[in-house]
């Protein structure tokens, strides 16, 4: 049985392994709705900034990270050129029409890069950058290693501050390389030297607990990935606590190479970052609950982690008389 062969040792086999765990998923037809949100972001000035996120419906990642599971959200069918434009004003009208204050920064998440040619072609960046000219910062999704031309293309074409989030994960190369990231910690320097070099913001995703590392060491992983980022000069960081949503993470938890994150692993995690003081520091708060075993605090502590990251602020710690953590 597929799920109790070992993990691969080389990024190829790896790949097919990961690929043929995946469990069946309806995948959102060419002409589906992206999807949107507002939240409030503090913002590098210091101010709450109402912020749009439109998850553009693209073509798969070529990548194949082992924890990835945004696949699910991507059309089998290639994007032809004028597909993603549509897509994004089509979202822009229904937040105006929804929002009731000005929203002055927009991310624009393909689950994948931005900056595939593939995914969303150069012949459409002049759309793209005139539907975003209202906006004061744009915020981009990218692989380290397609930072190049097509970044300094777009950001051309742009009014808004120009700002690309990467997948840094985690900052130790062997661990890199087993979940399939392709890419080493010398290439993520590289595309940040890049985006410095052009005056180009960048932020990072972290991942809390990664695959093939346990509780014991995730505060200090965590703290080392944060540092790192911080040193390349990032705008902030976000920590994203791993999950068990895909067959091959599944798989690794069943040969005892995951083990989920607690919600009181990412809460640690979380207030050492910020007592760190480097930069703004975020933590992912989608299907929180998953990561927590307590119904009584749950909700309390899902509200102290929303307010840190609103206001960047470590607040008292929930005290739970059930569960005594």
């Amino acid at each position: 049985m597929l799920q109790s062969t070992p993990y691969p040792e080389t990024a190829s086999t790896r790949t097919k392994w990961i690929r043929a765990l995946r469990e069946p998923s309806s995948r959102p037809g060419a002409q589906s709705t992206p999807d949107t949100l507002v939240e409030q972001e503090m913002g590098p000035k210091g101010c709450l900034l109402e912020t749009a996120t439109i998850f553009l419906i693209n073509r798969e990642c070529p990548w194949t990270c082992v924890m990835c599971d945004l696949w699910k959200h991507t059309s089998l069918k290639p994007m032809s050129p004028g597909h993603a434009p549509a897509q994004l004003s089509s979202a822009l009208r229904q937040l105006e029409t929804a929002s009731k204050q000005r929203l002055k920064q927009i991310k624009i998440y393909n689950s994948g890069s931005f900056f595939d040619t593939k995914a969303i072609h150069t012949a459409d960046y002049m759309r793209i950058a005139d539907s975003l000219s209202g906006y004061e910062r744009v915020i981009v999704e990218n692989h380290p290693k397609l930072s190049g031309k097509h970044i300094s293309l777009f950001k051309e074409l742009l009014d808004p501050q120009l700002e690309i989030a990467m997948g840094l994960e985690v900052a130790d190369d062997p661990l890199l390389d087993k979940l399939n990231k392709r890419f080493s910690l010398e290439d993520y320097m590289t595309a940040c030297e890049f985006l410095n070099a052009q005056r180009i913001a960048h932020r990072a995703f972290i991942m809390v607990q990664p695959p093939f590392t346990g509780q014991a060491e995730a505060l200090s992983l965590c703290q080392r990935s944060v540092r790192f980022a911080f040193e390349q000069e990032a705008s902030c960081v976000s920590l994203i606590p791993s999950r068990a949503t895909t067959g091959a993470m599944h798989a690794l938890k069943n040969q005892g190479n995951f083990v989920q994150p607690t919600i009181h692993t990412l809460e640690s995690c979380f207030s050492h970052a910020l007592q760190m003081n480097l930069g703004r520091v975020f933590v992912d708060l989608w299907d929180l609950e998953m990561f927590s075993e307590c119904r009584v605090c749950f909700e309390p502590r899902r509200a102290r982690l929303q307010q840190m990251n609103q206001f960047q602020k470590i607040l008292p710690e929930i005290q739970c008389h059930m569960c005594h953590r």
